[in-house]
């Protein structure tokens, strides 16, 4: 919530509300701030048109209101009625919604089918379409993000829009980062394989999942991403004890 804008007639205190955050939005807004990034627009003005979308507030007609009012000050419809803000405190207010251009955090998911966390979704699933997320980000493809909402949706997802794919990468990246926020030895792991191919990685896993028993590895491909991520977590953290010891 922003609070201290003062309105014409007379001067009074009124609150705009938006979203300060990914994971404080809901999925229309989401869905809206998808579309306002999906078109060529500066960095001010992105975040002009998001507070417009996100707040309910939208530009009235500046010659309606005296010149000598309107002096580093602009006129807004809120709630119907027409009020005169300073310049300033809509500064302060977009610059409360830079995370939109500058941050990675969990919004709502952008297909219902999915989980936001991915609470439900298999470790194969997640894998491949993480492998296609990859791809799509190495080599400026958005052809791989259409093949990774496909695996997630198991192929209920066929076609994007624009603001669909600008969501995904935006969520996905908020998945990513919550995943290692959770699960961070396994990440740590990962970073010492960064120069492994995709399938060289998930052979990696599977041996360490499968006590050498290949034969295990497609029930590890169908077990819940979190079960096996909490699982090569604890196997990592265990490891990296012991080498310390």
């Amino acid at each position: 919530m922003f609070s201290g804008l003062f309105g014409k007639p007379r001067k009074q205190t009124i609150d705009i509300i938006f979203p300060t955050s990914w994971e404080t939005m809901t999925l229309q807004q989401f869905r809206d701030v998808c579309q306002i990034l999906s078109s060529p627009h500066g960095r001010h003005e992105t975040l002009f048109l998001c507070l417009c979308k996100l707040s309910g507030i939208r530009p009235d007609v500046q010659t309606r209101h005296d010149p000598e009012q309107m002096k580093d000050r602009l006129a807004f419809i809120i709630d119907g009625k027409s009020y005169i803000i300073g310049a300033s405190a809509i500064r302060e207010a977009c610059s409360r919604l830079e995370f939109i251009l500058d941050g990675i955090g969990l919004p709502p998911s952008p297909f219902p089918e999915v989980d936001r966390k991915l609470y439900g979704i298999s470790f194969g699933k997640y894998y491949s379409a993480d492998s296609y997320m990859l791809r799509a980000s190495a080599e400026h493809n958005q052809a791989y993000i259409k093949e990774a909402v496909k695996v997630l949706t198991d192929g209920r997802k066929r076609k994007l829009l624009p603001w669909e794919r600008q969501a995904a990468v935006i969520w996905w990246n908020g998945v990513k980062r919550y995943l290692m926020d959770k699960y961070p030895h396994v990440l740590e792991e990962g970073e010492n394989i960064s120069d492994r191919s995709q399938a060289d990685i998930l052979q990696d896993i599977l041996s360490v999942m499968n006590g050498n028993r290949p034969q295990e590895n497609d029930s590890i491909l169908g077990c819940d991403v979190h079960s096996v991520l909490y699982s090569l977590n604890t196997i990592y953290r265990n490891a990296k004890q012991r080498s310390h010891k």
